[in-house]
């Protein structure tokens, strides 16, 4: 399961589908957590971006944490 949560969140290759769909969200979320620092005011809505945004990220590097032994190559002491 972890191998394949690695290919998911990897850069995408020509006949990948989710690894494509992975990417593409994480492009869309990293453009739409810029936008609220575009305004000098903060309202509900850009606070509620950002926190939504926060955890993705967060979760995007657990996901990366845990299956950096097989972009290392040195097993699970990466």
């Amino acid at each position: 399961m972890r191998e394949k949560i690695f290919e998911i969140i990897e850069v995408a290759k020509e006949n990948d589908k989710w690894s494509h769909i992975y990417d593409s969200f994480m492009m869309i979320v990293i453009l739409i957590s810029i936008f609220p620092l575009a305004f000098k005011i903060q309202t509900d809505l850009f606070l509620n971006i950002d926190k939504i945004a926060t955890i993705i990220f967060i979760v995007d590097y657990v996901l990366r944490f845990i299956t950096a032994d097989y972009k290392l190559n040195k097993g699970k002491i990466s």
